[in-house]
């Protein structure tokens, strides 16, 4: 059994997928396994997979139609046999001793879950947590020490963590295939929900690639899944919250409810607006979105902004003043 398996979804990532299988191959750990899922890529990655898979038996290729990333993640969780779990996007890279550090983290410390600060590629940026790092500490202590675990963006990318694969079989932490946008930070939330353990360190061990005009974050083209994907995130979240008693360590609901109203109306009116839709009509559909309505009664009448023009404007939102708001959006 290898220690470490290694999930790479794959989708029309060929620009940039060599790169990442070599520096996974590159790793100065030898004991791992990576399992491939190309989801259903219309480019040159299932090529590239296969002719990696054919020379190296630790990198094993799975092939199914397109499903998004949460379903093809299952996918890789379920063909996984190592003893750690280690989620790499398959447009960034890790660096040569990613992996040996990882286990002799995890088994010096001996955490449910282990996280990691990481590079962004190519301005080479460090991105660190907002939490406590470099102790052992429950998952609760973890989130007294941030006033902001959502816009902090520590509990974003799944990438970011390693768990035991026991773990998280016996919690039974998945992702859901229904969310096909931000399906991370469900993720992430249930190993805080569910760890007793948390090990958060400042080395960089991952370079995340800020530059694939073509990733899900940076496509300008309508995505019909992102409405759904978010109301589904955002009351998950809030689920998890209550149901942990988060709010009593950290203003998590309030910081949830700003990142709502700050990023993702604006997201959902542009994700509209790239449909073609008119104006007035979606700004009026996104403004009585269940999420949006609680997200604007939890914030109240409190400025969340650094300027009066961007608070004006949220209380038009909240008024549902939708002739004024089309001057904005």
């Amino acid at each position: 059994m290898p220690k470490i398996s290694i999930i790479l979804p794959v989708y029309n990532v060929e620009r940039y997928l060599e790169e990442c299988l070599n520096s996974i191959k590159s790793q100065s750990l030898t004991d791992w396994e990576c399992i491939c899922v190309n989801d259903g890529s219309t480019d040159h990655s299932a090529e590239i997979l296969a002719n990696y898979a054919r020379t190296d038996d630790r990198i094993k290729m799975f092939t199914q139609e397109n499903k998004g990333l949460a379903a093809t993640r299952m996918v890789g969780l379920s063909k996984a046999v190592g003893e750690y779990i280690f989620f790499v996007d398959s447009d960034d890279f890790i660096d040569v001793d990613a992996c040996s550090r990882l286990l002799n983290l995890m088994e010096t410390t001996q955490a449910d879950v282990l996280g990691f600060s990481y590079k962004t590629f190519p301005n080479g940026d460090k991105s660190s947590f907002s939490m406590r790092t470099n102790e052992v500490l429950t998952p609760l202590q973890l989130l007294q020490s941030t006033k902001r675990p959502q816009a902090s963006d520590d509990l974003c990318f799944v990438w970011r963590y390693v768990a035991r694969r026991g773990f998280l079989q016996r919690h039974q932490i998945e992702f859901n295939p229904e969310v096909r946008f931000a399906e991370d930070m469900i993720f992430v939330m249930e190993l805080f929900a569910h760890a007793k353990t948390i090990y958060l360190t400042d080395e960089t061990l991952y370079n995340y690639r800020t530059d694939n005009q073509n990733s899900i974050m940076h496509d300008k083209r309508y995505n019909p899944y992102m409405e759904s994907s978010l109301s589904i995130v955002y009351d998950t979240k809030k689920k998890i919250i209550i149901e942990n008693h988060w709010d009593d360590f950290t203003p998590f609901s309030f910081d949830l409810a700003e990142r709502a109203v700050k990023n993702y109306s604006r997201m959902l009116m542009n994700n509209r607006k790239s449909n073609g839709e008119p104006k007035e009509q979606y700004i009026r559909e996104v403004l009585q979105l269940p999420m949006m309505q609680d997200a604007m009664n939890v914030i109240g009448y409190r400025n969340i902004y650094d300027s009066w023009k961007e608070y004006m404007v949220y209380l038009c939102m909240k008024f549902n003043l939708i002739m004024v708001l089309k001057r904005y959006f």
